[in-house]
């Protein structure tokens, strides 16, 4: 691979996903009439979303894959929380869990999709663990999986779906 090449990965990819931290909080909030109508609470995770395709489609060997998500957490959680370390670790678990669930399956649409939802749990999930830790959650375990889980993978898994084979392009352009 070329010198040309490596850079404009390592260019495009931290570009755009710092473009996608922000388009989380303007989506969230141009649309929080929608996402948050009452008992539903639904989370545009865009971000996760990128570092999900890097990993599907192993753009981490190319770059200092690990760097941006501990730099992107660490920027979401001083954008978004103002509570340093949650979504940090939040995005350094879902990525674990994805890398190593990328081992075992392949990089098919249903397979990626597995992926990445079994990573956005664990997103979900340590910002909950978090929050209740903290305690700035409230609510129960079974009302967060219904009213908030189930609704925030159903539109996370559909743009992934969406957008799967238009960036799997781009990734090959980038190389």
């Amino acid at each position: 691979m070329a010198f040309w090449q490596l850079t404009r990965l390592r260019v495009v990819y931290p570009i755009i996903l710092l473009f996608l931290l922000f388009a989380d909080g303007s989506l969230m909030a141009g649309m929080s009439g929608i996402f948050t109508a009452f008992p539903w609470y639904i989370l545009p995770t865009l971000t996760l979303v990128w570092l999900f395709y890097a990993v599907q489609f192993d753009a981490g060997k190319d770059m200092p894959f690990w760097l941006y998500v501990v730099l992107i957490g660490i920027l979401f959680d001083m954008y978004y929380t103002g509570i340093f370390g949650t979504y940090t670790l939040a995005f350094v678990a879902a990525v674990a869990a994805m890398k190593q669930l990328h081992k075992i399956l392949d990089e098919r649409l249903l397979s990626g999709i597995s992926i990445f939802l079994i990573g956005l749990i664990v997103y979900l999930m340590v910002t909950y663990v978090a929050g209740f830790i903290i305690g700035i959650s409230n609510v129960s375990l079974v009302t967060f999986l219904a009213f908030e889980v189930l609704p925030t993978a159903a539109l996370n898994v559909i743009v992934a779906a969406i957008c799967y084979y238009p960036t799997w392009s781009l990734f090959q352009f980038l190389r």
